[in-house]
This record gives C-alpha cells, structure tokens and sequence, in this order.
C-alpha cells in the first residue's frame, strides 16, 4: 500500500543517527527535528566522549542545523562520559554562534564531572542548562528562559 502524499506532508519529525568517532571512546549523537508552530525545534543527543575531531564535527552539526532552519536547540548530555578540556570553550563557542545565526539552545542532563570541566574551563558562566530534558519538555520546551546550573 502506498501512502497518498497528504500523509506524508502530516510527518514532519525526523531522526537522524551521526557516528562522530570509532573505538572505544567514541563520540556518536542522535538528532532530532520537530516543527512546531514556534519554529524548528531539535534535540541533539551527544554520547561517549568529546576530543578534538569530534568537537570538529560537532561544530559542523552545529552549523548545519542553523542552516536547516532550526530556531530552538536542546543539547541533551545525560550519555556524554567526558569531554576534552581543552575541547570545552571552542564547544561553548559554537553554541554561541548557532544562538547568534539560528536561536536558542539548551543544555541538559551534565553530569557533575562535566559541568566541573565547564567550571574548570572558566565557560559555566555561559553555559543555559537544565537538569533533564524531561525538564525542559516540562516547561513547554521554552529554551529562552533557560537557568544556568552551578558546577560543584
């Protein structure tokens, strides 16, 4: 059976699975996108962990994202294990240039070791974050009002 083209225009979520790096510290990350009626939302779930060419290609998800419309960003980090220190500010630099072309964006789920690499790196002063996503879903998904969580 084919779906007449009325059904399809109705599905308007996508996910897409990216493998950033191999081994076994590798960095992986699952987007998701959603219209909304306030604009193109999407989720970006990073996992394992963050060094240089990893961080590379975050960037350039980053950018492509923006590029694709997309007006709210959650950045959910509850799977992400560590993160290169010296990676941490050009991270931090990225979502800043994403929220200047696109939108906002979030971050969620930083386990204590990371948000103590953000302290240590001198960027949580920066940093919007929530606890969860479940949180951020919670609050109807406004990334605007997002607080900024204290390091350890």
């Amino acid at each position: 059976m084919v779906a007449p083209l009325a059904a399809l225009d109705a599905r308007k979520t996508m996910a897409v699975n990216l493998q950033f790096t191999r081994g076994r510290h590798g960095a992986a990350a699952r987007i998701e996108l959603h219209d909304r009626p306030t604009g193109r939302f999407a989720t970006l779930a990073l996992r394992g962990w963050i060094d240089l060419s990893a961080e590379r290609r975050v960037e350039q998800t980053l950018d492509d994202l923006a590029g694709r419309g997309v007006t709210q960003l959650l950045v959910d980090c509850s799977q992400l294990r560590h993160i290169d220190y010296r990676m941490v500010p050009r991270l931090v630099e990225s979502l800043g240039r994403f929220e200047t072309r696109a939108g906002s964006y979030a971050l969620c789920g930083l386990s204590r070791y990371l948000r103590d690499l953000f302290r240590l790196a001198g960027c949580d002063a920066h940093l919007r974050s929530w606890p969860s996503a479940a949180d951020v879903m919670a609050g109807g998904g406004a990334l605007a009002g997002a607080r900024g969580e204290c390091a350890s």
